[in-house]
């Protein structure tokens, strides 16, 4: 039997570094962000077993509707803390989101939308429909991820031969990469490329405000990594490529890339993606995400993503409970 308890930064800080495969979403960073931009309410707690032994984190983001009340979301939690085989951890995921059903209506959150940290299975979907849970028609989160421990050589050795081929040659065209961790000058190219991408494929992403304050989080758990792509030393000339990843504890993940044509010409997206995965093994990380692969990726990007033969994983997507039951 589990039971949940709200805990502060300090223990949530502590706990964190026991997650394996953590997601930039359960991160306190990112709640925090969302609060400052957004007006989230960040509710973070512990999981704990019938002994009292920490298992699990969750962060709930909470927000006051107009008329219906307050809405709660979870997104890619709980994150299971002990290391446990996959078939336990699900039932450990599955019996906390039944704690969370009960500490939703406690809280009296009228509306509580989950998108649990499980694999997608037909099994699971009707677990969850059966607690009463209802499917959103959004499409589910998918990525993979890169197993990074190992040294350079056996790093390279797990791409596929033709991404291999185009990171070698992109290497040996003398690209310049420069590092930032929070420097206003490169965030702001960034920032400018990412908006001409957006406006060219037309697409619509994270928001240049929340990328800033994405950018002000920093603490031993939590780096902001942007790299600056030049086609040689001489950074007086415009750049041919840009990259952010973020390292969230045991995990980073790819978050935004861009390349103009010159830089496409050098395979500067192979360089910059190769020099953030380096960057997040120095910062002790053990997993790269490459950063979203599902059926809506434009198939360039895809075709790109898939050639890290990262471990692809495809979630089981957002799940909605109405609490219109009880009273005020």
């Amino acid at each position: 039997m589990l039971s949940i308890v709200e805990i502060n930064y300090k223990d949530w800080t502590k706990l964190w570094r026991n997650c394996k495969h953590t997601n930039l979403l359960q991160s306190w960073e990112y709640g925090s962000a969302k609060e400052n931009v957004e007006n989230w309410i960040p509710y973070r707690f512990t999981l704990l077993d019938n002994m009292g032994e920490n298992i699990g984190l969750v962060q709930v983001l909470v927000k006051k509707i107009p008329i219906l009340g307050f809405f709660a979301r979870i997104n890619r939690g709980p994150i299971i803390t002990r290391q446990v085989d996959n078939k336990f951890k699900k039932e450990l995921i599955v019996e906390a989101i039944r704690l969370l059903k009960v500490e939703s209506k406690g809280r009296k959150w009228r509306i509580l939308q989950i998108a649990p940290e499980l694999d997608f299975s037909i099994e699971l979907i009707n677990e969850l429909k059966n607690m009463g849970l209802r499917p959103s028609s959004t499409t589910a989160w998918g990525s993979g991820t890169l197993p990074i421990k190992m040294n350079k050589d056996e790093l390279i050795m797990q791409f596929n031969g033709k991404w291999r081929n185009c990171l070698r040659k992109g290497l040996k065209s003398n690209i310049s990469i420069t590092y930032s961790n929070n420097c206003n000058e490169d965030l702001k190219l960034l920032l400018e490329n990412y908006s001409k991408l957006k406006k060219q494929k037309q697409f619509s992403s994270i928001t240049e405000s929340f990328i800033k304050e994405l950018s002000k989080q920093n603490n031993e758990n939590w780096k902001f990594n942007l790299f600056i792509a030049f086609k040689n030393a001489n950074q007086q000339e415009e750049s041919i490529g840009t990259l952010l990843s973020i390292s969230h504890g045991d995990t980073a993940i790819y978050l935004i890339g861009t390349s103009n044509s010159i830089g496409r010409k050098l395979n500067v997206n192979y360089v910059l993606l190769w020099e953030a995965i380096l960057k997040s093994k120095i910062q002790g990380c053990n997993y790269f995400d490459i950063g979203g692969l599902n059926k809506n990726t434009p198939s360039g990007i895809a075709h790109f993503k898939k050639g890290t033969n990262s471990n692809l994983y495809d979630l089981i997507g957002d799940w909605r409970l109405l609490n219109f039951s009880f009273k005020n």
